[in-house]
């Protein structure tokens, strides 16, 4: 079954605003933290039961 990651407007302003923050002293540095969010995330679409579950709500959908 193929999967695919959908990011909530909410989440894109978050990593925007990330980024904004940490360019203001070194877009290379910036950069890199955008990748370290973003790389993760791609694989979820190969693998979306990877990770653990979430002890406070018990469920494999989270």
């Amino acid at each position: 079954m193929a999967y695919q990651v959908e990011w909530s407007p909410r989440a894109v302003e978050d990593v925007e605003a990330i980024a904004l923050y940490i360019a203001a002293d070194s877009v290379s540095y910036a950069a890199a933290v955008v990748k370290k969010i973003i790389e993760p995330t791609r694989r979820l679409s190969r693998f979306p039961f990877a990770g653990r579950v979430v002890p406070e709500f018990d469920g494999e959908a989270i």
